[in-house]
């Protein structure tokens, strides 16, 4: 367990605090660009601090202080004039950088205003992966990291957003813990599926971490002797083999998924979900394009029932990180062998803000424009996800979503609940699938 004092550390995020300080030398996604397209002005909370992202007519785009120095007012009310966010009480106008660039009624005085006193915070912005980024840091920013998965071309890529109302490192925790995917995921499927008799999977052995430059690689021996005849269950593999990465700052990386536990403050987190959904191997490649990777906002409880959804693998992971409260309290903790990727992760944290404290930059940095270019990362199946699926197998899995609700896109489980039908049907048309099933009626 941790002492209190420590629990904080971990958990605070604003600025000035060791952890804020920490994440600030980082890139941080905070939007979709499609979402910036339809709707020239966001509010953003990040890192305990208040923004507005707007889109400029240029296509790129500015993050500055949501309230204007004037009297207060919310700047994401107002609208964007040209390259500046126009506050709607005055007409005060501030650019990209920061700058007020016009105060209507006091130029018309005597004294012609007094822009060069009344700036913002501005912090720059970047384009990856259909996602807006920002770096909040001091100068001399590190470079966006190019993972590769930004670059395949053998899938068909969404955004899924969700905000939890808790502290984001419980979130990112779960990047080290193997053995919830054994119980929270495939064996509560088998007890919701079938409550009186459910059908377990085989069981963890060991668990164990690789560190690599940009985080760390989950490592398992699962017991095989009984292997559901149906189903999925969780294979062992080496961390020498690649597997599922717990990367810096905060994400998870599957392979099919890569899933960003953004800090909003102390007490809330934006999860936003980075899915690709591997193609046919007869489907020609050919990248998304990142204006128009579309995106969509997952619910977290049931808009019936009001309780929380446990229906999806990505649902089931906030129910548990919400229901360790607001913030997790870790000096009550009782870890066992299950914990030693949370035990690492922890330490590595506390390192890391030592080093940052020092003047120095905090792992996974990237600085060399040569190495930030499709970066590799030791996933695991990674030939699925560059190559495609062959097709015989993607028929296959395609005929067991047809007898799943839990069955989602490429025969995979959907991440989330809440997935617009109008992009199964996108994905479909890509991916042969009508045309297969016309063929089959003929």
């Amino acid at each position: 367990m941790l002492s209190a004092e420590k629990n904080q550390i971990l958990s605070e995020v604003g600025p000035g605090t060791p952890m804020g300080e920490l994440l600030r030398r980082y890139w941080h996604p905070v939007a979709p660009i499609l979402e910036l397209s339809r709707r020239r002005v966001k509010p953003v909370k990040l890192l305990g601090e208040d923004l507005v992202l707007f889109r400029k007519p240029d296509g790129s785009h500015g993050l500055i202080a949501r309230h204007c120095p004037h009297r207060g007012t919310d700047l994401s009310v107002g609208w964007v004039d040209g390259d500046v966010m126009r506050c709607p009480y005055h007409g005060w106008a501030f650019d990209s950088e920061g700058r007020c660039a016009s105060q209507p009624f006091e130029e018309a005085g005597p004294s012609g205003g007094f822009r060069d006193k009344a700036g913002v915070t501005a912090y720059p912005t970047a384009t990856l992966g259909g996602l807006i980024w920002a770096y909040m840091g001091p100068d001399q920013a590190p470079l966006l990291p190019d993972f590769e998965p930004f670059s395949w071309g053998h899938g068909f890529v969404e955004i899924i957003m969700t905000e939890l109302p808790c502290n984001w490192f419980q979130c990112h925790e779960n990047g080290m813990d193997p053995v919830h995917f054994e119980w929270l995921h495939l064996n509560g499927n088998a007890a919701r599926s079938n409550p009186d008799d459910p059908e377990y999977v085989p069981s963890h052995l060991s668990i164990d971490f690789l560190e690599f430059e940009h985080g760390f690689v989950n490592g398992r021996v699962v017991e095989t002797p009984v292997v559901p005849p149906k189903g999925t269950y969780a294979g062992t593999n080496d961390v020498t083999e690649g597997g599922i990465l717990c990367l810096w700052p905060y994400t998870l990386a599957s392979g099919n998924t890569i899933e960003f536990r953004v800090p909003m403050d102390d007490r809330r987190t934006l999860n936003i979900t980075w899915q690709y959904s591997v193609l046919p191997d007869d489907v020609p490649a050919g990248k998304q394009e990142q204006d128009s990777i579309p995106f969509w906002y997952g619910p977290l409880t049931d808009p019936v029932t009001g309780e929380i959804l446990t229906s999806h693998t990505g649902n089931q992971d906030f129910a548990a990180w919400v229901g360790q409260g607001v913030v997790a309290d870790r000096t009550t903790e009782s870890l066992g062998r299950s914990d030693k990727g949370i035990t690492l992760l922890r330490r590595r944290y506390f390192e890391a803000m030592q080093q940052v404290e020092k003047g120095e930059d905090p792992p996974g940095t990237v600085r060399e424009p040569e190495a930030n270019v499709r970066i590799p990362l030791p996933l695991m199946g990674k030939s699925l996800y560059t190559k495609g699926m062959p097709r015989p197998v993607f028929e296959e899995k395609l005929a067991a979503r047809k007898n799943s609700g839990l069955f989602g896109i490429g025969g995979f489980l959907t991440v989330q609940a809440g997935r617009p039908d109008h992009l199964q049907k996108e994905y479909d048309e890509i991916a042969g699938v009508a045309r297969t099933q016309t063929a089959d009626a003929d």
